[in-house]
């Protein structure tokens, strides 16, 4: 059984090293055959919201003053932890070419944003897929010793394999809309957005900045963060949304480029709410979400 390490915080590392090692450093695209997972525990003892941080998230991501805190702010507050899990050494890949296949999210319990948290950061996961490999990571905020908030973003990474923009582009089925119930919000999504939401979670991946960083990587133009898009719809649905209780899965699917439209629906369920963000004509899908009381 392979050890875990721990690395403990006083407070969130600095942002910018972690990236300038992730663009020189050495790993693979994609592990070895037979690569031996060690697992990796990253912690930090105490975290403290800042207003001004949680104000300019709640503004790129639409979400209103009034609502309560968003449910994926607490991942760009973690952002810092999750560049140092990448440049871990028991972290087997590049970020650069990840891809955020899949999302969830628990809120188990209404979160001050006044209040001291303690956050943890593990890795110890790796599936080997006819189509790649997969990377499941999970972070954790504590109050008082319990947890309040859980989140499992799953990374997918292909190899050397050009990107295939057309390899997965499901039509949305007009069927799985209700006859009545949707509400619908027509975005329209900024060439910096990228940029602006980058300067908030610190997640500078050149394919979400310009359409000359994004071309390096195979993009046609350049790409808004995955957890752009689901900030922004639930910053959509933010008034019908219960401030803990709740679990939300994501999958994402065709990338929004900068600068473009998309649609936001959202529609009532048993136990929950539905909600897809697509292009403005309907037919190609960018995320899939659904939210649920737990």
């Amino acid at each position: 059984m392979p050890s875990t390490k721990t690395i403990s915080f006083g407070r969130l590392p600095s942002m910018v090293p972690p990236y300038a090692r992730v663009l020189l450093g050495r790993k693979p695209y994609i592990a070895p055959e037979g690569q031996v997972i060690e697992p990796v525990e990253l912690e930090v003892r105490r975290v403290t919201l800042a207003a001004r941080h949680l104000e300019r998230y709640r503004q790129i991501c639409g979400v209103p003053a009034d609502a309560p805190l968003p449910p994926a702010y607490l991942h760009v507050v973690a952002m810092p932890l999750h560049m140092q899990l990448f440049i871990a050494r028991g972290f087997p890949v590049k970020v650069l070419g990840l891809i955020h296949l899949r999302n969830t999210i628990r809120v188990l319990a209404p979160i001050d944003p006044r209040a001291p948290l303690s956050l943890g950061v593990t890795f110890d996961t790796m599936r080997v897929t006819d189509a790649g490999q997969e990377y499941d990571f999970t972070t954790r905020y504590l109050h008082d010793g319990q947890v309040v908030w859980e989140e499992i973003s799953t990374m997918f990474a292909r190899g050397n394999n050009p990107t295939k923009e057309g390899s997965k582009r499901p039509a949305i089925e007009r069927s799985n809309h209700p006859a009545s119930g949707v509400s619908t919000e027509t975005l329209e999504i900024a060439e910096n957005t990228g940029w602006r939401y980058a300067a908030v979670s610190g997640d500078f991946n050149p394919i979400h900045l310009t359409a000359t960083t994004a071309k390096w990587f195979g993009f046609k133009q350049a790409v808004a963060h995955g957890m752009w898009s689901l900030g922004r719809c639930l910053g959509a649905a933010a008034r019908e949304l219960p401030a803990a209780g709740i679990r939300i899965d994501t999958q994402f699917k065709l990338p929004v480029y900068l600068p473009s439209q998309a649609l936001v629906r959202a529609w009532p369920v048993d136990g929950g709410l539905d909600i897809s963000m697509c292009t403005p004509r309907g037919d190609r899908l960018h995320l899939a979400m659904q939210v649920r009381r737990l």
